[in-house]
């Protein structure tokens, strides 16, 4: 009975072939590598800075960056898009907090300004999908 032995593969192809591989194996979807875009500087109206926030199947915020002065902040969260639903939540201040809107809902929040400095807000359950922002506060 013959022997039989593995044909030998050219090594270019084996090098090629492991390429694709390592290729399919990202950590991150491409759908993190779409930019954060827009910002806005809030001012009062009737003693109430009004903030629209819109998110949808893309996993951003927009905008992307708020700045705000202290006092009264409203911030409505407008799901424009289709997909998961999506939150709004400032990091380290749990009652900051828009809940879960789906598809063509809007909900919003109302809180005091925290002191000044630069703060960071993420949908709750897409933190991996790099949904995050930023919220500045300026000085008095």
């Amino acid at each position: 009975m013959p022997t039989l032995r593995p044909a030998s593969i050219p090594r270019a192809v084996v090098v090629a072939a492991v390429s694709l591989l390592l290729a399919g194996c990202q950590t991150e979807s491409a759908i993190n590598r779409e930019p954060h875009v827009g910002s806005t500087t809030v001012a009062a109206t009737a003693g109430v800075q009004d903030v629209v926030i819109t998110t949808d199947q893309h996993y951003r915020f927009t905008p992307t960056t708020i700045t705000v002065h202290p006092g009264k902040v409203r911030i409505t969260l407008k799901h424009v898009g289709t997909g998961a639903p999506h939150d709004w939540s400032l990091v380290d201040f749990p009652a900051d907090y828009v809940p879960l809107v789906s598809a063509g809902q809007t909900k919003s929040v109302e809180f005091t300004a925290p002191a000044p400095g630069t703060y960071k807000f993420v949908c709750t359950i897409h933190v991996p999908q790099g949904q995050t922002g930023t919220l500045v506060v300026l000085p008095t």
